[in-house]
């Protein structure tokens, strides 16, 4: 019952099934024991052969699951301060990603064939992704009557991004100058 409040109020159906595993596991390995802070920091070194990220994530489907218990009364606020006083693994080293360099941006943006109509869009399309740095979700999402002129610079205006965030996203000249061609 506890599990199945804690997945509800999780929106995205990945974090549900990251915080399912992450919940089943530390069920599995508690058995029969008490939930405390002691027992935590033992699974907690049980998990060191997986990522940082992952390990927060798990974390963090506990932490919400010994929230849901004390506001269900099953566990006092001090006891659930306790629990949840478990730090995070610490994420080493710099993130690293596949960026495109300036110079393949260039590249990309130099494939489309501007004297054409699609040509025109692709070009528009790659433009707004590498320059304003949009999700594809949230690019399919943007209406021409969303950019607009604010404080003097161009932006795309309330754009949901990932996770229900709403976030207004800066769209550089080159950008614009596309859009309007």
């Amino acid at each position: 019952m506890l599990r199945q409040m804690v997945l509800d109020t999780v929106p995205s159906v990945h974090s549900k099934r990251n915080y399912a595993k992450a919940l089943d596991d530390l069920f599995a390995f508690c058995a029969s024991r008490p939930l405390s802070r002691a027992l935590l920091m033992e699974y907690r070194t049980t998990m060191d052969h997986l990522s940082p990220s992952t390990i927060n994530v798990r974390l963090s489907a506990i932490r919400k699951l010994v929230g849901e218990a004390r506001r269900n009364g099953m566990i006092g606020r001090e006891e659930a301060d306790n629990v949840t006083d478990v730090p995070n693994a610490r994420q080493k080293g710099t993130r690293l990603g596949n960026w495109l360099t300036r110079e393949q941006a260039k590249e990309l943006l130099a494939v489309p064939d501007r004297s054409t109509l699609k040509g025109k869009r692709d070009y528009v399309i790659i433009a707004l992704l590498v320059g304003c740095a949009l999700r594809w979700r949230e690019l399919a999402s943007v209406r021409i009557e969303d950019i607009q002129l604010r404080e003097g610079r161009w932006v795309v205006i309330d754009l949901w991004g990932k996770g229900g965030r709403i976030r207004t996203v800066a769209v550089p000249i080159w950008v614009k100058q596309g859009i309007e061609a």
